[in-house]
């Protein structure tokens, strides 16, 4: 009976913890110019959290989507303990980025992504994900 009382209690105590909140959390638009364009590119990017359920208790699911003049270039899953890379096409060219998580506090995940296109470096997206909720 001790036990049942005190793994209910361990439960609630975790349950009460900061958790990171869902939402969507922007990256302001970067501009990069081509070497074969006289246009400019604005490259800008949104970090999607949501809280799906896992038993008692539920854990954030993140999603990056990256995009170029207003149009998604690349997106998928965004976890929080390992670099992804991602890849698509915008304009007619070849684009990639590599994105980094970094968890700065118990419930606050940073996501750094270095943006190339044609495999040069045309910019990098932050994007904080944390307890309060966007916006």
């Amino acid at each position: 009976m001790a036990r049942t009382i005190a793994l209910v209690l361990v439960l609630a105590l975790a349950a009460c913890g900061p958790r990171t909140a869902a939402g969507r959390v922007e990256a302001g638009p970067q501009f990069w110019r081509p070497s074969t364009t006289k246009d400019a590119w604005r490259i800008a990017g949104t970090l999607e959290t949501r809280r799906v359920r896992s038993g008692l208790v539920s854990r954030p699911e993140h999603e990056v989507f990256i995009t170029v003049n207003g149009q998604v270039a690349m997106h998928g899953a965004m976890p929080r303990d390992r670099t992804v890379e991602f890849a698509g096409r915008a304009e007619g060219s070849a684009v990639g980025a590599i994105c980094t998580p970094r968890m700065v506090a118990q419930a606050t995940l940073q996501v750094t992504c270095i943006v190339m296109v044609a495999y040069e470096r045309a910019t990098s997206l932050s994007f904080t994900a944390g307890t309060t909720p966007p916006g």
